[in-house]
């Protein structure tokens, strides 16, 4: 029965019940002792010290949680997440015992002793802010990202109960028992020692997910420079800018607010200070109650519904609200268009009480918890000791230095400063908190789109792109210099070229003589090679030009030589013939070739017949082993009347001959291929890839083609330079090959790339019916999947009877995984996205972690598309560890039973249709009858089973 509430009303799957129970008791017990302590605490503060001195107690609170934050980030690096949950306890148990004590001696000793309510209160704030900051990572580390969204507001639902029974137990205590509020402190100490006996329970019985806190990283670094570290992580990630800027507000909004029912309105309503406690107490039990009720019955669900984003913008609406209610009735008062009412001061009190502090637990605090989802784990707590440690004491110093400023009394007594007067503030203070809370809600917006990227951005292969920042200008260029010119002069090559590729790539024509002197003396292949590259990519230069021929004639490496001839072909405006003329008898064909083309592309030179006989000359003999370097250079001079020449080399034997006879043909016949469009169509059926690119190419330049299926068949070959070639030529005839393209959409046959690159040309051009047909398919595709992986289970489960079991194995997950791939392209198009967000977050869903399977699941969610992302989601979110639970998961996702048993196992694979799962089941087959017959096994298979 549990179980089943558990699931249906609270969302919480039997895989997350232990976790969900142990931390809710945690936080129950806890808010326990922290409910007498918050009520006793206040109500001491402002009878015994004076609600005055509130502001000043705010800035203690944050000065020791700013210490304290320091602290808490430089050990979140050395003790594991729940050693400092532990450690917390403990400390706020011997904390309470030592304020006991001093409550005992205040009272029947030293009565005049007025700082120890001060002492209680700054300090009991002080661990419940460490210790709510610190809870939510702990409990965060235990689920993935989309688990926590579900679990966080019924685990969290332990604060409201624990504070309900608390304020309960207060009342009894004070009422019917008697008691003063001093001599209940120990409470607190009671509630956080059995907090901590149940912390024993979740080390001994649960692993965490997310290692948020690690224990096994020990950092030598000063907590100042931890901080600092965070500090240079928020201001290059957007999310922590406007989590930060949002922090302040909320800050200064709840500050303002707490201080104006604090002490304006209650006490005003209660005068006396038993009175005043017997109304928290009430109000404790009442409050968490309602805290209780929206946690369990809606927080959950607009986090669900709404998404992480959305959601953050709720609280600062409602404070913005329960801001403008106070202003309206407080400037009406004072303006004597209302009377002065108790009740309504006291309605307009809890109202405000309870959206600053129960609906910031039961609303704030798990939605801003949830934007560390967003942030890496092992930030955490460097992150969130910045914003509780700098940003929350920042803020609340702003809060408080602005209340003792127009608090302070004047000698009068009329007014609480010179600038306004007592029923001035009491309307001003709610209108500031409207401002702000407005600045917050358009802080929250950008925080949204932050937040999206955030979740996306870790689903990245690195966590961090190494990227190196070159200033060119200024000092910038000056350091620039120095390093480059300390490189070039290095002995080492590698620092050397690093130089030669910076200059390249910047196009510094400063260092154009130190790279041609390089050129000239170094004797190092690799770096004379970047000294050419180099000269050639620099502005054309006389400079350069002279360091090239320079080194032409001077060069022995016949290596070397063709590369700088290549690159002199740029300098067409400047005659240097004779010195390439020269090596036209050169005894190496590279630099023959290259010093043939050289001239004959010169504008200038006169005997081009002469270069096109020499080279035409060298493939007289077939034999020779430069003739595919012949055949380039052939190609190279663009004549088409040589064409026919190279035809009889494409039945050579020789894979490189026949790839440079199809290329030449090709370059001779620029323009002009139309005719031969059906020799290019047959390349494309080549074992060759740079043959199949070439074709390609050229039939760009031809018309359209009547059948599309050879290119269409390439968009689901592995290498990316054929699919994008074969794409773009499908572009280009997008309006004749659409109907093609349609019908192989369609079809079940086809591989998941192909899909994926066929949507991607079409997908923009589907009408609604076609869409929805995707969708449809698409669904039946997450049926296989889920009906695969049960069978999956099941052969799991009848466990290895052959040679074939982890082939078997392999294959079922091969085949459910093509199944997932098709829901998720289909997801991936419908939600506006690219191939980068299917990889990541198909990768993701594929990794054995639960934190990358959490994060892609939570970047699913926040999709556009939401009938198939839900749906997805819903499996996911099980964890399917035997055929009845995957049976489960199909009941509830297609409201039918997985026809798959153990009798009937062979048949349903073989339903699968896939060749290695038949040739398996022979296999197993001519096994158990003693005989293998090898020829009725296919080649692929044998090599497999060897």
């Amino acid at each position: 029965m549990l179980a089943r509430l558990l699931g249906n009303w609270l969302a919480i799957r039997p895989n997350e019940q232990d976790g969900v129970l142990y931390f809710f008791l945690i936080l129950l017990v806890f808010s326990f002792g922290a409910s007498f302590a918050r009520s006793i605490g206040m109500t001491l503060l402002v009878e015994k010290v004076g609600g005055d001195k509130l502001p000043v107690m705010f800035i203690f609170i944050d000065l020791a949680v700013m210490v304290g934050s320091l602290l808490y980030a430089h050990y979140t690096e050395k003790f594991s997440g729940l050693a400092i949950f532990g450690f917390f306890l403990l400390s706020t148990t011997l904390f309470s015992i030592i304020v006991q004590l001093l409550f005992f001696v205040t009272i029947y000793w030293a009565p005049e002793i007025n700082w120890v309510y001060g002492f209680f209160f700054v300090g009991f704030f002080f661990f419940y802010v460490l210790i709510s900051i610190h809870a939510g990572s702990v409990v965060a580390s235990y689920f993935t990202a989309v688990q926590v969204k579900r679990v966080t507001p019924v685990i969290n639902a332990g604060m409201p109960i624990g504070g309900a029974l608390g304020g309960t137990s207060l009342i009894i205590c004070l009422n019917v028992f008697h008691f003063k509020p001093e001599q209940l402190i120990t409470v607190l100490g009671i509630a956080c020692l059995c907090a901590f006996g149940l912390l024993r329970l979740v080390n001994a019985r649960l692993s965490p997910v997310r290692t948020g806190n690690n224990a096994q990283v020990k950092s030598h670094k000063n907590p100042l420079f931890e901080l600092i570290e965070a500090f240079k992580y928020i201001i290059g990630s957007k999310l922590m800018i406007y989590m930060s800027l949002g922090f302040i507000f909320f800050v200064i909004a709840n500050k303002l607010l707490e201080y104006h029912y604090q002490t304006i309105i209650y006490p005003t309503v209660y005068d006396d200070a038993t009175e005043r406690a017997t109304f928290f107490a009430i109000y404790e039990v009442f409050a968490n109650l309602a805290w209780l009720f929206v946690q369990l019955s809606f927080t959950s669900r607009i986090v669900m519904k709404l998404g992480v984003g959305a959601s953050n913008l709720l609280y600062p609406a409602l404070s913005a609200t329960v801001a403008l209610a106070l202003f309206i009735y407080f400037y009406f008062k004072a303006q004597e268009l209302m009377e002065n009412s108790l009740t309504i001061m006291l309605i307009l009190g809890i109202l405000t009480q309870f959206v600053n502090q129960e609906m910031r637990g039961a609303l704030r605090t798990p939605t801003n918890n949830l934007l560390f989802n967003a942030i890496p784990a092992n930030q955490w707590g460097i992150n969130k000791a910045f914003l509780n440690g700098i940003v929350f004491p920042l803020s609340t110093f702003l809060a408080a230095t602005f209340l003792i400023l127009i608090t302070g009394t004047s000698t009068d007594g009329s007014s609480l400063s010179t600038f306004i007067t007592t029923e001035q503030l009491y309307y001003l203070l709610p209108l500031i908190v409207f401002v702000v809370s407005l600045l917050g809600i358009l802080v929250a917006l950008p925080q949204w789109d932050a937040y999206d990227e955030g979740v996306f951005g870790l689903l990245n292969r690195e966590l961090f792109d190494r990227r190196i920042e070159v200033k060119i200008g200024g000092r910038g260029n000056n350091s620039l210099k120095q390093v480059i010119d300390q490189k070039l002069n290095s002995s080492d090559p590698y620092h050397v070229i690093a130089a030669l590729e910076m200059v390249r790539v910047l196009r510094l024509n400063y260092f154009v003589s130190h790279v041609g002197n390089l050129l000239l003396k170094s004797p190092d292949f690799k770096i004379k090679e970047h000294c050419i590259s180099t000269l050639a990519a620099l502005p054309q230069s006389h400079s350069s030009l002279t360091y090239l021929v320079e080194a032409l004639r001077t060069e022995k490496d016949p290596e070397v030589l063709p590369l700088i001839l290549k690159n002199l072909g740029q300098f067409k405006s400047v005659n240097f013939n004779d010195v390439i003329d020269k090596l036209l008898t050169h005894p190496t064909p590279k630099v023959f070739v290259e010093a043939c083309l050289c001239l004959h592309k010169h504008p200038s030179y006169r005997h081009k017949q002469l270069i096109e006989k020499k080279i035409l000359g060298r493939l007289q003999n077939p034999e020779s082993p430069d003739t595919a370097l012949y055949l380039y250079a052939l190609g190279e001079l663009r004549q088409s009347h040589y064409s026919k020449l190279v035809l009889p080399f494409f039945e050579s034997e020789n894979a490189d001959i026949r790839l440079a006879a199809f290329t030449a043909f090709i370059r001779m016949l620029e323009g002009q291929l139309e005719p031969h469009k059906s020799l290019l169509i047959q390349a494309l059926d080549s074992s060759d890839k740079n043959m199949k690119i070439a074709a390609l190419r050229a039939l760009k330049e031809c018309q359209s083609l009547d059948d599309w299926s050879p290119i269409i068949r390439l968009l689901g070959v592995k290498d990316r330079t054929l699919v994008t070639e074969s794409k773009e030529l499908l572009r280009l005839s997008l309006s004749v090959c659409k109907s093609a393209l349609l019908k192989q959409v369609f079809s079940e046959k086809l591989s998941v790339q192909q899909r994926f690159e066929i949507l991607s040309l079409i997908y923009s051009k589907l009408n609604d019916e076609q869409r929805q047909q995707l969708e449809k398919g698409a669904d039946e595709a997450l049926k296989k999947f889920v009906q695969v992986n049960g069978l999956l289970k099941l052969h799991e489960a009848i466990g290895p009877t052959s040679r074939t079991y982890d082939l078997v194995s392999k294959v079922l997950q091969e085949i459910a995984l093509d199944h997932l791939h098709h829901v998720l392209t289909i997801i991936t198009f419908a939600s506006e996205q690219n191939v980068e967000f299917f990889h990541r977050v198909s990768r993701g869903l594929q990794s054995l972690s639960r934190a990358n399977q959490g994060n892609a699941l939570e970047v699913l969610s926040n999709a556009k598309e939401k009938y198939l992302v839900n749906r997805v989601l819903k499996y996911f979110d099980e964890r399917l560890n035997d055929l009845k639970a995957v049976n489960r998961i199909h009941v509830a996702l297609f409201k039918e039973n997985l026809k798959i048993n153990k009798k009937d196992y062979n048949k349903q694979l073989l339903e699968l249709d896939n060749d290695m799962l038949k040739a398996c089941l022979l296999y197993i087959k001519q096994e158990r009858h003693g005989v293998l017959k090898g020829g009725e096994l296919s080649k692929n298979l044998l090599e497999l089973l060897s």
